[in-house]
């Protein structure tokens, strides 16, 4: 599933009106939009907000380690290089207040600029600027990731960011906020598409490693093997893998046999070796 945080409902009804989305019959305080793997929650403006809200739509509606957390809406920017409009990946997010950091894992290519994302309980006005580190400010990244970060990978937790202004605090026009986002949804789309790709080849590689583990441990106890030799062993059978796409028929021997004694198993190793050589 895919699950994704906005602070206001300005910046969600973007997403909620792109993947038509529905509003669930709710009893909090939060508004819950859902439709098939995907779910949007209304946070609230703030750092305590978002973490709240985020654990509970976790925790609410079922969690996978393979599922996909996304605070998503607009920020102000420090930096000059960029531009109202522009769309930010988060490669770190600060917590202003108790000064933590935490760093997703971006395992994928995508379209967007990076940046370092700086959460503030407060609205940051210019005046503020020499107390920043970031490169961007908003007030929910680091409570929404931090909360997630109890649930979910890193390479799975991502705060995307949409430049809205710079600094220069004033009324906001949900118009112009609903445009920018609107915008940029192609690429978001993309990158959660890409994601979605990326955790299926990973649950795929992960449970063939838990497959090939499963083997090696009988092969190691049914073969009496060394650490070396397992060592080795492990080697052989990714190999193979690489070369082949699965295992030979004739390991059931070895996973079924059991030897009495070392010279007995190093024999069989050695035989082993020479199957899995081809």
């Amino acid at each position: 599933m895919i699950y994704i945080v906005t602070a206001s409902y300005t910046e969600g009804k973007v997403f909620i009106d792109h993947f038509k989305l529905e509003k669930l019959d709710n009893p909090s305080k939060f508004q819950v939009f859902n439709k098939d793997e995907l779910f949007l929650i209304i946070s609230g403006v703030g750092i305590v907000n978002s973490a709240i809200a985020t654990t509970y739509l976790l925790t609410k509606y079922g969690w996978r380690s393979e599922d996909i957390a996304l605070n998503i809406g607009i920020c102000g920017a420090i930096k000059t290089q960029f531009s109202k409009g522009d769309l930010i990946l988060c490669n770190k997010i600060i917590n202003h207040n108790s000064k933590k950091a935490f760093y997703p894992d971006i395992l994928i290519n995508h379209s967007m600029k990076e940046a370092v994302l700086e959460s503030f309980d407060f609205p940051v006005k210019k005046e503020h600027q020499e107390y920043v580190e970031g490169d961007i400010v908003d007030m929910e990244g680091a409570g929404f990731f931090e909360a997630v970060s109890s649930f979910l990978p890193p390479h799975n937790i991502h705060c995307i960011k949409t430049v809205y202004d710079f600094l220069e605090y004033d009324k906001i026009d949900p118009k112009d906020i609903a445009n920018i986002l609107r915008k940029n949804i192609p690429h978001i789309e993309d990158f959660m598409n890409s994601l979605l790709a990326f955790n299926e080849k990973y649950l795929k590689i992960q449970k063939e490693d838990e497959k090939l583990n499963e083997i090696l441990q009988k092969l190691k106890e049914n073969l009496h093997l060394t650490k070396s030799m397992e060592n080795e062993l492990k080697r052989i059978l990714k190999g193979y893998l690489v070369r082949n796409k699965e295992l030979p028929e004739e390991i059931a021997e070895f996973i079924n046999i059991k030897v009495n004694s070392k010279k007995e198993g190093k024999e069989y190793f050695e035989k082993l070796k020479k199957i899995l050589a081809l």
